[in-house]
């Protein structure tokens, strides 16, 4: 006989972080409003970027 052991799957505990750059702020944290704004030029300053070097392929209208 084998000596191998059935048990349930194993559940990460909710202490651990979560996966991925936005979760591991955690669920109650909240950025100022300065910080959402510069994140949100910045994001709009990389994407005008790429369609200016990499052109617009892949850009719908």
């Amino acid at each position: 006989m084998s000596t191998v052991h059935i048990t349930a799957p194993r559940v990460p505990s909710q202490k651990s972080a979560p996966a991925g750059a936005t979760a591991a702020a955690g669920p109650g944290r909240r950025r100022s409003p300065l910080t959402t704004a510069v994140r949100n030029v910045g994001i709009a300053l990389d994407t005008a970027a790429r369609v200016v070097f990499l052109g617009r392929d892949g850009v719908k209208y």
